[in-house]
């Protein structure tokens, strides 16, 4: 599935949950199930966050500037001694690593990015950027499980489990789903202002 559809469905689904809360709160939601929706795909080099991140577009690229985010964190880990970091750590290393939908299109890959966010979220006063990045993930991974690739989810086994109806990435049937509920959220911001 594409970015722009992930997002679409990210950004759906959090002001459909998200429709009677106040402005501020809303917006974060809405933009933490945004980021959510697209960290999945920082395995691939292409992808619209990688677009952004990496000076070139390519899979070396990709596993040199992650597997030296995660020295960073790592050094920052035995110099500080604070958890978090070795966890930035070895998932950065994994993203370095993975393949495109491996590890962070899978349960260990989530559970693991959830609870850097969890962790993350215990010094925010916003509950919203936990769940709403979690929802964003979590919808992601559910979107590509209906594509013929399917997904890694008991990574790190090789087996790709996807939907018994599929669709193509970029297809007429995920430009549909697209136009569809970028509708739907237009109707709930108009609802939302009135």
């Amino acid at each position: 599935m594409t970015g722009k559809t992930h997002i679409a469905i990210g950004v759906a689904t959090a002001l459909t949950l998200a429709f009677d809360s106040p402005p501020e709160e809303l917006m974060v939601f809405v933009l933490a199930a945004s980021l959510g929706s697209l960290v999945p795909d920082l395995d691939h080099p292409k992808s619209k966050l990688n677009q952004i991140l990496l000076k070139k577009n390519n899979g070396f690229y990709k596993t040199l500037f992650f597997i030296g985010l995660s020295g960073i964190f790592m050094y920052l880990y035995f110099m500080k001694n604070v958890n978090v970091f070795l966890i930035l750590g070895l998932v950065a290393f994994l993203f370095g690593i993975s393949g495109h939908r491996g590890f962070t299109h899978s349960i260990v890959g989530f559970l693991s990015i959830i609870s850097i966010m969890k962790i993350y979220n215990m010094d925010s006063n916003f509950p919203n950027i936990y769940y709403g990045f979690s929802i964003g993930y979590a919808l992601h991974l559910v979107a590509d499980f209906f594509t013929p690739m399917g997904i890694r989810l008991f990574y790190p086994l090789n087996t790709h489990i996807s939907s018994p109806i599929t669709f193509k990435t970029n297809g007429k049937l995920e430009k549909l789903i697209f136009i569809g509920v970028s509708f739907y959220s237009i109707f709930l911001l108009l609802g939302y202002s009135i």
